[in-house]
């Protein structure tokens, strides 16, 4: 089964959030460190994540430098 990334800035959030909701995703944060989450819920400046160990975070979005899932092609 072929897979594609979809790699979205942080002004697509908004627009793309019906496709992205409640899927896996690795977020490259400003300073370059990636988290791999479960996207939860979205809000003008922020996005609630869940981490592997279901641990919920809030991340800014001004801190978002991209988001890139894995999608089946």
């Amino acid at each position: 089964m072929a897979k594609r990334q979809l790699r979205l800035s942080p002004d697509l959030i908004s627009e793309k959030w019906s496709e992205i909701s409640g899927k896996k995703a690795n977020i490259v944060l400003n300073n370059r460190r990636v988290i791999f989450v479960k996207l939860i819920e979205h809000s003008a400046d922020q996005i609630k994540v869940e981490d592997m160990k279901q641990q919920k975070h809030k991340v800014d979005t001004k801190e978002i430098s991209e988001i890139i899932l894995d999608i089946k092609a």
